[in-house]
């Protein structure tokens, strides 16, 4: 192997470049030609003297326009280094030479991300692709899905000039168990309907290679994606407008119809990712230990599947909360059973006697009857530390998040410095309300003016802070747990 200019990033992560595919290294010179490099099988050539073909060269200075300026070209062909990586994460796909003409025609369209989903839209061509994600653990949805794309037989102006969305080779997209299955799928794996007026078409196939470009750059896995094939006269407002409602439409038919379940993949601002890593970085320890928290197996199978559900942030609030619903449970029952054991030890209670039974009845009613927004308060006010919170709230990167001006309507901005309100009292009101605002009906007239606060919205995509509180209440309510 020839002398590297500088220490490489194994493709893997490893500290040596030993592996069969070549090390990957960026340059941080000051040049204005991007980080690339060309690289041979088990070979790596300096930056300094790379040799670029001229339909690389091509893509290297439309990639170097459009923002993207981590990325290498490789016998795989072109790698790119998701947003605020600084070594090349190997996936399972890569942009083979074979597509490199599909790109540079792609980069020449005029278009624009998608303001809500992995994707763009190209009004010029009347052409919207959003990236894909197939629903876990949906039994036979594969197959299901194999059968689909038997049956769908395209018959419209694309199959006739062929005017399709270039897309990927099932090879680069999904690793097959046989060598020999590994084949350029650009026909037989596009599921391509066409609306009855042929005014529309959508597609669901594999992803084209310029949205694959921003599922990696956006730090996602490849998946497939949704083609619209719209009216090339609408605006970008009525492209957007009409590609929502028959994203939505397919994806539901999708799934009541044929048991298929896709989620159109959403963006993840990066300042929810460097939250993200901050708070996991200053919480995290590196020593593990036998365990010493004694905890009840359901709560524990809950918190676990709260925090697997981070890209769903209303899910994962619910069931954080479903948490501290089961301890504000057993706070109720272990109140309501102290009283009524301190009533049946007073010297005047008799059980012949009706108004000694009532006074029993009356300490139930009042104890099960209680606001569960009361109980909530008490719950944090006997096993949360003020401090704690407060030292959470005061963390800088959550910004302006908890604050007057932060992005979740209808709740209660919290503040350490607030003499009227205690702090906990204000976590307390947050907490519920927003919980309200995920379980109720849209303008139930009982919440007020309180909406519904929908999944997959930009408002649900804000939530991350909250959902990082939520989940330091249930670790604070099960660690005072422990002393009981």
């Amino acid at each position: 192997m020839r002398r590297r200019a500088t220490p490489p990033l194994d493709l893997y992560g490893n500290d040596s470049a030993t592996h069969h595919a070549c090390a990957l290294t960026f340059n941080d010179n000051e040049h204005d030609n991007g980080s690339y490099w060309r690289l041979g099988e088990g070979e790596m050539v300096d930056a300094p003297e790379a040799e670029l073909t001229e339909e690389e060269e091509s893509l290297r200075t439309k990639l170097l326009a459009k923002g993207y300026d981590r990325f290498a070209f490789t016998d795989d062909g072109l790698e790119i280094a998701p947003n605020g990586s600084r070594s090349f994460v190997r996936t399972e796909l890569a942009v083979p030479p074979i597509s490199f003409p599909m790109l540079n025609e792609q980069l020449d369209w005029d278009h624009f991300e998608h303001p809500q989903y992995i994707g763009y839209i190209s009004p010029s061509n009347g052409i919207v692709e959003i990236g894909l994600e197939q629903g876990v653990g949906i039994p036979g949805s594969n197959m299901r899905l194999t059968r689909i794309i038997k049956n769908s037989i395209p018959q419209c102006a694309h199959s006739l000039d062929d005017s399709w969305v270039p897309v990927l080779s099932d090879g680069y997209i999904i690793r097959r168990s046989r060598p020999e299955e590994n084949r350029d799928i650009r026909e037989a794996a596009r599921v391509h309907l066409s609306r009855r007026d042929d005014s529309a078409c959508i597609e669901l196939s594999n992803c084209s290679p310029l949205i694959a470009l921003m599922i990696i750059r956006a730090q996602e896995r490849p998946k497939q994606s949704l083609k619209l094939y719209l009216d090339p006269r609408l605006s970008r407002e009525e492209l957007l407008e009409e590609s929502e409602e028959i994203l939505h439409s397919f994806l539901y038919e999708l799934n009541t119809r044929n048991g298929i379940v896709f989620n159109a993949i959403r963006w993840r601002t990066q300042e929810d990712l460097i939250r993200t890593r901050r708070r996991a970085s200053r919480s995290n320890i590196d020593s593990t230990r036998f365990p010493i928290v004694s905890i009840d197996s359901e709560v524990a199978k809950l918190f676990n599947f709260a925090t697997q559900a981070s890209r769903n942030p209303t899910l994962a609030f619910l069931t954080y909360y479903q948490i501290l619903e089961h301890f504000l449970f057993i706070m109720i029952r272990r109140a309501a059973i102290r009283d009524v054991r301190t009533e049946l030890f007073d010297r005047k209670f008799d059980e012949r006697k009706d108004a000694s039974i009532m006074k029993l009845i009356n300490i139930m009613e009042l104890r099960l009857g209680k606001l569960e927004s009361k109980n909530l308060r008490t719950l944090l006010h006997e096993a949360v530390r003020k401090d704690l919170v407060k030292e959470f709230l005061e963390d800088s990167i959550w910004g302006n998040h908890f604050s007057s001006k932060g992005p979740i309507r209808g709740v209660r901005a919290l503040s350490a410095n607030d003499r009227n309100v205690d702090l906990l009292d204000q976590v307390a009101e947050r907490v519920y309300k927003i919980r309200n605002r995920i379980v109720h009906a849209k303008d139930e007239p009982k919440h007020g003016e309180s909406t519904v606060l929908m999944p997959e919205s930009r408002e649900s995509d804000s939530l991350g802070p909250d959902v990082q509180l939520i989940r330091f209440l249930a670790m604070e309510v099960i660690q005072e747990s422990q002393g009981r």
